[in-house]
């Protein structure tokens, strides 16, 4: 789609692995090119993680690519062309990049080659799926922003979940995601792990294998029993809250019920993202982080937002200003 000063008109033409697309500017973010990569094999459960090199984690910008993008610059992930620029540095997106703003493909575009970059210089990008993810590719549309079903009347397609299809750029990379991620020892997922998950003993493997097979429309994968319909429940890993009191779905998981979540998995910490909190917070003694901070704007028009900076094994909250305060003592 292209959008001229008569409007938005539909542009139709071949692409290859290896040719460039250009992302326009949005506000006073520039544009940047992206290069199309082969499809992209299972990321997988596991991954190693040097303490000595930073982790930035954010959750939950639900198309708020302007917020987003300072952020990294601020905290010197991109550069002002939103170059990767964080070295051998690690940036981890809890999910929910979908539904209610208006710039989620900016963001997801962003993300695929930033993960590119990354690799290059040594450092790493890791996407987890979260709800919306989930709903989107899957058909349910509820929270889209009114932009995109423009976008469907201009490019004369019916149904917006086809534009991510496996067929797709974005949805075969996306179906390509895990949903639990245990980095070093770190579990990060979006909404969060359950006991009742761990008492149905569940692997990394298994939660993965399941929910990318029930994406992928592949029943002989995911399996048609209550194993896979439970991950895409209130008690599976993109919709679970039980860590926060005010949950209307039940009471919170005790302490010792974390602590077997841990043990399960074989962490340290989980950080979570799915339930708002008004700044990052620790729960359960800093077992658990919750990351979610919403992005928006204040009375003053200032940016509203946090991520989560892992340095030199210290955790530190990051401010949309740049400046980071220490999270716990």
């Amino acid at each position: 789609m292209v959008i001229t000063a008569e409007g938005a008109r539909k542009q139709v033409a071949p692409v290859a692995i290896g040719d460039q697309l250009s992302v326009a500017a949005v506000g006073s973010l520039p544009a940047f090119a992206v290069k199309l990569r082969a499809p992209a094999p299972d990321a997988p459960d596991e991954a190693r993680a040097d303490p000595r090199q930073p982790t930035f984690v954010v959750a939950d910008t639900h198309g708020e690519y302007e917020i987003l993008a300072d952020m990294l610059m601020k905290h010197s992930v991109v550069d002002s062309a939103l170059r990767w620029s964080y070295g051998r540095g690690r940036l981890v997106l809890l999910g929910d990049v979908f539904d209610r703003g208006a710039h989620q493909l900016e963001i997801l575009w962003l993300i695929y080659e930033l993960e590119a970059q990354a690799r290059k210089a040594g450092g790493a990008v890791y996407f987890v799926l979260g709800n919306h993810e989930a709903m989107n590719l899957s058909g349910d549309l509820r929270y889209m922003n009114p932009k995109y079903r423009e976008t469907l009347e201009v490019l004369g397609v019916a149904w917006y979940t086809a534009l991510f299809d496996e067929r797709s750029v974005l949805g075969q990379w996306l179906r390509s995601k895990p949903a639990v991620l245990r980095l070093g020892d770190l579990l990060c997922l979006h909404g969060g792990i359950s006991p009742v998950l761990v008492n149905q003993d569940y692997t990394l493997a298994e939660i993965n294998r399941r929910i990318r097979a029930q994406l992928r429309d592949d029943p002989a994968a995911a399996g048609s029993d209550d194993r896979t319909k439970f991950l895409f429940g209130s008690d599976g890993p993109l919709w679970y809250r039980g860590y926060f009191p005010s949950d209307p779905a039940g009471p919170s998981a005790t302490a010792a019920e974390v602590e077997q979540i841990r043990a399960h998995f074989g962490v340290q910490r989980l950080l979570v993202g799915h339930t708002k909190v008004p700044t990052i917070t620790p729960l359960y003694d800093g077992r658990v982080i919750a990351v979610q901070v919403y992005p928006g704007h204040d009375s003053f028009g200032n940016d509203i937002f946090e991520a989560l900076l892992i340095r030199d094994g210290v955790l530190l909250r990051a401010r949309p200003d740049g400046r980071t305060e220490k999270l716990l003592p």
